[in-house]
């Protein structure tokens, strides 16, 4: 008589456990649908402000990505998630392209601008995992602006590296990978043409 009872004390739980689990998954669903939307604004005009920051009164057009450069299967490539010719006056004034190169904690958000002329016009990083006080001064205003005005050929590095970048002390990682993000995006907008 006491097995029965057992047996069907544990059904009931079961029971209870899978709608608790329903109803929370149900839940969960419901409030990404809400959020999601608002994210996504949220990281488009995150972007067109770091856009206008890097290249001043200019106009952006998205230009397609292929999705092999969007979604590299490559773990340790960086992807390339956007591109937006800036055009100033009519005339070409460069690109921004938002890249995703590997930090430290994980991928970091960058846009970077390339000028018409073959320089850098800036890069901006909008969103990291990096450590705090380390890693996250990726955003640092002063720090960053050293990539402004150099060569937009690929071929930068951080002076540990034997380049003209310096990393922030204590957070080579993450120079490197900001670094790499303004290469990525440099070396693409070059194969544009």
């Amino acid at each position: 008589m006491k097995s029965s009872k057992k047996g069907g004390g544990i059904v009931m739980l079961v029971v209870v456990l899978g709608l608790i689990t329903f109803v929370c998954a149900l839940l969960l669903g419901v409030v990404n649908q809400i959020t999601a939307p608002l994210i996504e604004q949220n990281d488009a005009n995150t972007r067109n402000m770091a856009m206008s920051e890097i290249i001043a009164d200019a106009e952006f057009t998205e230009v397609e990505v292929p999705e092999e450069v969007s979604k590299p299967t490559d773990k340790n490539a960086t992807a390339i998630t956007g591109v937006y010719k800036a055009t100033k006056d009519g005339a070409d004034a460069g690109y921004c392209v938002q890249v995703n190169p590997k930090g430290f904690g994980g991928a970091l958000t960058m846009i970077v601008g390339i000028n018409a002329d073959g320089t850098v016009a800036g890069a901006k990083v909008t969103a990291h995992a990096e450590t705090p006080g380390l890693g996250a001064k990726s955003q640092d205003a002063e720090w960053i602006a050293q990539y402004a005005g150099q060569p937009a050929d690929g071929s930068l590095a951080v002076t540990k590296d034997g380049g003209t970048i310096n990393a922030i002390t204590g957070a080579t990682i993450t120079s490197r990978a900001v670094t790499t993000g303004v290469n990525a995006a440099a070396e693409y907008v070059a194969a544009l043409g």
